[in-house]
Order: structure tokens, then sequence, then C-alpha cells
């Protein structure tokens, strides 16, 4: 299969690799670019954990608050924080949803403030479900995301020529950059016979408003279970 992968560059290079090893062509178009953002030392003395809802933000864990518990969204996210230097990581089943319950079982309203790392776009979810229950969330914004402004010639012309099998999507923000660029582009009716593999329903939701041949939601957000899809019948 041609798969296009709309990571950020850094993470679908590896992943390119690996669609490689399994027979697969991959094409990369990083839809979002990351800037990591650099704060100043941040004030943990009332703070009980950190939570990463994104590896892109692990660059950002203050090197004092080693002895806090990191509490993250999912297997990427837990693994970054640990190439961090982090020992106490805890990771959620990959939504705002888990790493809320992941919070409540951990850690108690009165232990303390939860710090998030988190990027300049943040869904609201996650910090409200806290709030529900009584937990003080201070956000620290780690990284911004650039969004795509055009697709690049080399998917345009896959696109055109129907030489491309499967798009791999992994947030509801980057879903929506494609599909805006595709219909900007005109290119809608090119997706008649692609596949839409997405990381979750949320993000599988912005799909629908193009005509694919399938739009696919991994049981579980993680990539393994999101790569199988690549094995399931058109």
């Amino acid at each position: 299969m041609r798969i296009l992968i709309t990571r950020p560059r850094d993470r679908a290079e590896p992943l390119a690799r690996q669609l490689e090893v399994l027979g697969h062509e991959a094409l990369i178009e990083p839809l979002l670019s990351i800037e990591p953002l650099h704060a100043g030392p941040l004030p943990l003395g009332d703070v009980q954990a950190i939570l990463l809802t994104s590896a892109n933000a692990a660059h950002a864990l203050p090197p004092d608050g080693r002895h806090l518990p990191v509490l993250a969204v999912g297997g990427a996210t837990a693994r970054a924080a640990r190439a961090a230097g982090w020992t106490t990581v805890l990771e959620a089943e990959g939504e705002a949803a888990s790493l809320a319950r992941l919070v409540r079982d951990r850690c108690t309203p009165a232990g303390g403030a939860l710090l998030h790392l988190c990027g300049e776009h943040v869904r609201e979810e996650l910090g409200e479900r806290l709030a529900a229950v009584g937990f003080e969330l201070r956000r620290q914004v780690a990284y911004r995301a650039h969004a795509a402004t055009a697709l690049s010639p080399g998917l345009l012309d896959a696109l055109d020529r129907g030489r491309l099998d499967a798009v791999l999507l992994f947030s509801p923000r980057s879903t929506r950059i494609f599909v805006n660029l595709v219909i900007a582009h005109g290119l809608d009716a090119r997706l008649d016979k692609v596949q839409a593999l997405c990381l979750s329903e949320a993000v599988a939701a912005p799909c629908r408003r193009l005509r694919f041949a399938a739009i696919r939601a991994a049981a579980r957000p993680e990539l393994d279970v999101l790569l199988e899809q690549l094995d399931a019948p058109a």
C-alpha cells in the first residue's frame, strides 16, 4: 500500500521506516510543525503531579520536579517522559477521559495543584473533567503547533493520479487541516479509493466531510492498534 503519514516530520520518519519494513510505501506530509517553547522556572511548591497530553511537551518537564510523578495520556507520551529522565511515569489509555480517571485514582484535590504541560491549542475536556471533581489544574504552554497552509506538490500529484491507498491521521486538529486543504485544492473526489485510518473516533469525525472509501478508527488510541487497520479488508 502507498500510505500517507500526516505527523510532524521527526515522528513521521521512524513510522515511515516501520511501514517500509512491512512492505508498504510511505509518503510524509506534515500537517503540523512543532515549535518548542521554553518557560522560566516553574513554581512547583504546591504541585502534586505533572500531566502530559502530548510527547511534544516532554522537553518542558522541569529538572527540579523529578520527585513528582508524571501522568501521561498514553504510551508514546509516557516514553517521552521516561526519555527525559523521569522514573515515576504513569500512563493512561490514550484520551482525556482515561487521563482524568488516572488522576482521580492517583491524586486527591487536597493533595495540591496539577501542572499540565501542553500545546498552545488545547481541548477543554481534561480541564473540565478535573474541575468537576475539585482539582486545580494549572496550564503551562510548552509548544506551538503551526498548521500547514497548502499540500505539497508530491501529495497533490499522488492524489491527482490516484496513487494513494490510505492516510494515517492522529489528531482532530491535523484531520481538520487535511480536510480543509483537500477541499481548498478541489481534490475531494480523488479520495474515493483512499482509506482514512484514524487514531480515535474524535480524529475520525472531521473525515466525514470527505468522500473516503472507508473511515476507520482504532479501537484504542495507540499506534500499534491503528496500524492493525492496514490489514483490515477494504
